[in-house]
């Protein structure tokens, strides 16, 4: 019994959050009482999110950043590529073709239907979902999705998602016998169990249980998540992640201080300080009163002085100085904050081939990271879900019980990223031919990454060159490449090395 006891205090002990309001204060005293209640904590995470929300509304910056990162990482959407485990399951490769064909039509007909079905609020399809999921995880720090059975009329399938609003997530007040973290109670391991959400027009900030929902994680029967929680949990004693513009939210302060400063500046410099010698009746002298020598105007000063003061004139041109240099180094912070770098953050490759090329590289390395993700927490759950009903429907060569036994072998898919931006669009084409040609790569994840079935693409490439041969035996004509001079290509070479 005491080793039980001492087993759970150890892990009561590792769920404590311990989190400095520091990067809310902007100061170094707050450091000094680190450990924190979880309430408190769950405050302090809410403060940061509403302020990262605040930033990607209202300033320019913080919103490039966010939406940079959003078309980099997902773009125009991760497509499955399914790839069943054939000899796992003791099929042949015939099987396995039509199981791949038949399981990305359903895909195609419930993910894509320009009717938005997969979408429960009607919204947004497959690829907007992915979007909003990941939007939510870098903005909010989680992003929540419910799935639901939802059947409408001509929709092929009745799975479908509905979006919640991670702000609703909430540890319901009167909540003590139970250990909730951001709105996601866990048991004594620490798994996810149930979700506690805000009910509709509930405006306290921490209500009490007969005001919210709660809603199991797991489902009984598939062992699949009902509740699609996209975050990236590194903290034993907390469940949503902090917002990607957290740590920036002083740097983003300052740039805006900078900005302002610029533009006070560029305003003295447009103004005039004129000195205007009085040699008339009644002219100043050295004796006079200043606030009777100055004379203020909308566009500057005039100093009046006496025929033997000696004018000076004033600069301003050195007010302020060094904006670049210290936007420079704000942009290089913030770069270091993304960890993608200067020139990803301002969309800005001016170094070599080189240099740009290990920038991209770079970024691509978390993109990797954060797809990963995605995959396991978001696409990979979603996907498993319609070829489930698929099965059920009899849309799928397989059981629906025996689909089930052996739901991960039938459901094993990649996610493929959309194509990667080359720079030099000629050396990405060689080294495409280069990766075939020793078998480093394949047409499936080439044409999977741009959102399409390698059968039907090389289906289609075949098709069109036995319709060119049968133009040519038709009308005598060549129309390979082949047929281009020789001259004509070195002369193409020629003018795209000018440019």
């Amino acid at each position: 019994m005491a080793s039980r006891h001492a087993a759970f205090a150890r892990v009561s002990r590792g769920r404590r959050v311990r989190r400095a309001g520091a990067s809310l204060e902007g100061s170094l005293s707050t450091w000094t009482n680190s450990i924190v209640t979880q309430r408190e904590a769950e405050r302090q995470q809410e403060r940061t999110s509403e302020r990262a929300f605040d930033l990607y509304y209202n300033d320019a910056m913080a919103h490039g950043v966010l939406e940079s990162l959003l078309v980099e990482a997902v773009g125009i959407g991760l497509t499955p590529q399914p790839s069943p485990r054939t000899e796992w399951l003791g099929r042949d490769a015939a099987w396995e073709e039509e199981f791949q064909t038949a399981a990305l039509r359903v895909w195609e007909q419930q993910a894509l239907d320009c009717r938005r079905f997969c979408d429960a609020t009607r919204r947004l399809d497959y690829y907007g979902l992915q979007g909003l999921a990941y939007f939510n995880w870098k903005l909010l720090g989680i992003g929540v999705f419910q799935v639901m059975a939802k059947r409408r009329p001509l929709a092929p399938l009745s799975t479908c998602l509905l979006p919640i609003d991670p702000f609703r997530l909430v540890t319901p007040s009167d909540a003590t016998s139970v250990e909730i973290y951001d709105g996601v109670e866990v048991d004594r391991d620490g798994e996810p169990v149930r979700v506690w959400i805000r009910q509709p027009g509930v405006t306290m900030l921490r209500p009490p249980k007969s005001q919210c929902a709660a809603f199991d994680v797991w489902d009984k029967e598939t062992g699949l998540p009902r509740m699609l929680l996209v975050t990236d949990v590194r903290n034993v004693g907390e469940y949503r992640q902090d917002s990607i513009l957290g740590p920036m939210i002083s740097e983003i302060k300052h740039s805006n201080d900078l900005a302002e400063a610029a533009v006070v500046g560029a305003m003295i410099r447009n103004l005039y300080t004129m000195f205007v010698n009085d040699y008339g009746q009644g002219a100043v002298s050295r004796d006079t009163p200043w606030h009777q020598r100055v004379v203020e105007t909308n566009k500057g000063t005039i100093l009046l002085g006496s025929g033997k003061e000696k004018p000076t004139f004033f600069q301003h041109e050195a007010a302020p100085s060094r904006y670049t240099e210290m936007f420079s180094a704000i942009i290089d912070r913030i770069g270091m904050a993304t960890g993608r770098g200067a020139e990803n953050v301002v969309r800005k490759f001016q170094a070599s081939y080189s240099a740009s090329k290990a920038s991209m590289e770079k970024a691509d390395q978390f993109n990797d990271f954060e797809h990963r993700t995605l995959n396991l927490q978001w696409n990979q759950p979603f996907w498993s879900w319609i070829l489930f009903e698929a099965a059920l429907r009899g849309r799928l060569p397989v059981r629906a019980d025996e689909f089930l036994a052996n739901l991960y072998e039938y459901t094993h898919c990649e996610h493929l990223p959309q194509p990667f931006r080359q720079i030099d669009r000629e050396k990405a084409a060689k080294a495409d031919v280069m990766e075939l040609g020793s078998h480093v790569t394949s047409y499936r994840t080439i044409y999977g990454r741009k959102g399409s079935d390698w059968r039907g693409e090389l289906t289609q490439i075949a098709k069109e060159k036995r319709f060119i041969r049968e133009i040519e035996a038709q009308y005598g004509v060549t129309m390979g490449a082949s047929a281009i001079p020789e001259s004509a290509w070195e002369e193409n070479k020629e003018n795209e090395d000018e440019t």
